[in-house]
C-alpha cells in the first residue's frame, strides 16, 4: 500500500470491497491527503495500491460523486470537489441483517405509512382508491400459495402499500416507500418463506389490508390511520417472530 493510503489503516474485512475502497478514498479526502481541487490517481494506480479491480474503484468513485466529494472532468479523470460528504439518507444493506436494526427500520416505516394512509383517505382520487382495492384483492389472491407463491405474496404486499403512498399525491411519500420497500424485500421473502415452511402462514394480513382499503375508500382518515398502525405493528411482529426462531439473522 502506498504512502497515500498509509493513514487509512487496515481495511475492515467484513465489508465489501467497494465499501472498503470507498472508505479509504473518503478518509484521504476528509483528512486532507488529497486536497480540494486535487486530481485523484488513475484507476489503475488506485486499483494497484488497494489490491482491488478497476471496477471496484469505479464503484467507490461513483459513491463519492453521489456524496458530492468528487467530480469528473471530461478526459482528465476525477477531482476532489469537497472535503465534506453531502450525505443523503441511506440504509446499509447489512443493517437489515440485524434483528435490532431491522426492528428500527420497521419502526421508521410506521412513521411513514400511518400518515400516508390518513392522507390517502382525505385526498385520494376514485382511481387511486380503486387501485388500492385492486392491490388488496391481488394480495388476497396471492396468499396461501405455499412456497411457490412466496415471491408473489411479497410483491403484492408491497404493491398494496405502494398504492397507498401513491394515493397521497405526494411524490416524496412514494419515493421514500420505494426505497424502504427495496431495502426490506429480501428480508420479507425470508420471513414469509420461514412462515410457510413452519406451517404458520397467516391470513391476518389479508384481512388487515382489506380493512385499511375500506377506511380509505370511506374517506375516514382517523380510521385509516388506526388500522394502518395496527397492521404495521402486527406485521412487524410477525416478521420478526418468523426470523428470530429460525436463527437466520444475527442479533
Amino acid at each position: 500500500m502506498s504512502k497515500a493510503f498509509a493513514a487509512s489503516g487496515f481495511l475492515a474485512r467484513e465489508a465489501t470491497l467497494s465499501d472498503q475502497a470507498t472508505e479509504v478514498l473518503r478518509h484521504n479526502i476528509v483528512n486532507g491527503i488529497w486536497a480540494v481541487g486535487t486530481m485523484l490517481p488513475s484507476e489503475t494506480s488506485l486499483a494497484g495500491n488497494l489490491d482491488v479491480s478497476r471496477t471496484v474503484i469505479r464503484e467507490a468513485v461513483s459513491r463519492l460523486k453521489a456524496e458530492g466529494m468528487l467530480s469528473s472532468q471530461q478526459g482528465r479523470g476525477a477531482f476532489v470537489a469537497s472535503d465534506r460528504p453531502r450525505m443523503g439518507f441511506a440504509i446499509p444493506e447489512r443493517d437489515v441483517e440485524s434483528l435490532r436494526k431491522l426492528s428500527q427500520i420497521l419502526e421508521l416505516r410506521l412513521g411513514l405509512e400511518i400518515e400516508a394512509a390518513a392522507i390517502a383517505a382525505l385526498r385520494s382520487s376514485d382511481q387511486a382508491r380503486a387501485a388500492i382495492q385492486a392491490a388488496a384483492d391481488a394480495f388476497d389472491n396471492a396468499s396461501g400459495g405455499g412456497i411457490p407463491g412466496v415471491s408473489q405474496g411479497v410483491t403484492t404486499d408491497l404493491d398494496f402499500h405502494r398504492a397507498i403512498c401513491d394515493a397521497t399525491g405526494n411524490d416524496y411519500y412514494l419515493d421514500f416507500f420505494n426505497y424502504l420497500g427495496a431495502s426490506l424485500r429480501e428480508t420479507m421473502l425470508v420471513g414469509r418463506l420461514q412462515s410457510v415452511r413452519r406451517g404458520s402462514e397467516s391470513n391476518e394480513a389479508v384481512r388487515e389490508h382489506h380493512l385499511i382499503a375500506q377506511a380509505i375508500t370511506a374517506g375516514d382518515a382517523t380510521l385509516a390511520r388506526d388500522r394502518m398502525r395496527l397492521h404495521l405493528e402486527m406485521s412487524s411482529e410477525r416478521l420478526l417472530e418468523n426470523l428470530e426462531p429460525a436463527d437466520d439473522l444475527p442479533q
